[in-house]
């Protein structure tokens, strides 16, 4: 098993040490590898036409589908257009935020997972970072998605960091 989904998953077995919540990207194989545990959370994202992720039991689960697709990009290529139809929308990132917002206090984990653990499943745990102030590996989200980013800020009043 790779040293990060070990530190991840010693991670989901202890809350942190300041009380805020984490977050952590991942990929999907590394999602599937996750014990079943009520401390965390999952929002799992899958590219379009593919099944869903093989998550063990998770009691605050999230599922969405949408494609790994930078739509705010003026100078999109002619491959990313045809994905357009399937980008992730503000009622996504509404769905998002009401999860996040409506997670029980004994939750002090959440785990985004998208197809490779580096773009969509990013630019959520920023979002989370930025909007409620969770913890997250700042070095690991350097590739997040800019526009899905942009559209979990846009909108959105602002937010008590939770404490």
């Amino acid at each position: 098993m790779k040293q990060h989904l070990c530190e991840v998953i010693s991670a989901l077995h202890r809350p942190p040490a300041n009380g805020v919540r984490r977050a952590f990207a991942l990929s999907r194989a590394e999602a599937e590898r996750l014990p079943s545990l009520p401390t965390f959370a999952i929002i799992s994202i899958t590219t379009p036409g593919r099944p869903p992720a093989a998550l063990n039991d998770v009691a605050h689960l999230l599922r969405l589908s949408f494609e790994d697709v930078d739509f705010l990009n003026s100078e999109l290529s002619s491959r990313a257009r045809v994905k357009l139809s399937d980008a992730f929308t503000a009622k996504q990132a509404a769905e998002v935020r009401q999860f996040a917002e409506s997670l029980p206090d004994a939750v002090h984990t959440v785990v985004i997972h998208c197809e490779g653990g580096y773009s969509r499943s990013c630019a959520i745990a920023l979002a989370f970072h930025r909007l409620y102030g969770y913890e997250v590996e700042n070095h690991r989200l350097l590739e997040a998605n800019p526009s899905i980013l942009s559209l979990m800020m846009s909108k959105v009043p602002p937010v008590k960091h939770r404490k």
